[in-house]
């Protein structure tokens, strides 16, 4: 292994010289480098934006050893679901071009689908934050209703983006049995708009009391105007 990464320095140099004069052209304010090895037989370098931590990886062609490799990357910190089916800026350029010359590449074919990935992947994350504002904002009043019962998600659901969905239920809580009248609700972000509210085994009494749950807190109607 020692022998392999003696063999590949002279490509560790070029790499991280094409990255720094990338970093030049691009801006050296905005861009930084950052020498990153994947794997022994495989090296490459980053270029990581400091404005949001979208980065540039550089490396050889496995197939093509005189082309780089040049792929835009979202930003570590961004929640896997996030990032989902985001495509995010993959070219590759002959390694005879300067630094100067990668970088127009870059300009005019990487980072403008980089950047709407990043914009993309911002409104997912604003999406889904307000959703669970609103989901959590529910789930609230609901269990106001006496009797009700109901965890917050887990760490486990917030990994998993699965934070803007809660179940309560009625009737299951202190002096009652599995066999008591219960209702199950589940309470989630509707597929276009709205928050949509799931009830089974609702009573009359149960129906009323979610009503009145829900509409407690709503702004009361306007006076019509006289006519």
């Amino acid at each position: 292994m020692t022998y392999l990464r003696d063999e590949l320095a002279p490509l560790r140099a070029e790499l991280l010289a094409l990255a720094e004069g990338l970093a030049q052209a691009l801006g050296p304010d905005e861009w930084t480098v950052e020498p990153r090895r994947i794997v022994d037989w495989h090296p490459a370098t980053e270029l990581v934006r400091t404005e949001d931590g979208a980065r540039i990886l550089i490396q050889q062609e496995r197939l093509r050893s005189g082309r780089w490799w040049v792929h835009g990357v979202l930003p570590d910190t961004s929640t896997y679901y996030y990032r989902h089916d985001i495509e995010s800026g993959d070219i590759t350029v002959t390694r005879a071009k300067t630094a100067a010359q990668v970088a127009q590449d870059v300009q005019r074919r990487l980072l403008p689908v980089l950047d709407a990935a990043v914009a993309e992947m911002s409104a997912r994350q604003h999406r889904h934050l307000t959703d669970v504002h609103e989901v959590t904002t529910v789930a609230r009043r609901l269990k106001a209703v006496p009797l009700t019962t109901g965890q917050p998600p887990g760490e486990a659901n917030r990994r998993n983006g699965e934070d803007t969905t809660r179940t309560l239920r009625w009737n299951q809580g202190p002096g009652t049995s599995w066999t008591s009248p219960h209702a199950d609700v589940k309470v989630s972000r509707a597929k276009f708009s709205g928050i949509e509210i799931t009830c089974s085994h609702l009573t009359p009494d149960m129906a009323e009391a979610v009503l009145l749950a829900l509409t407690a807190s709503l702004p009361a109607a306007a006076p019509a105007q006289a006519a």
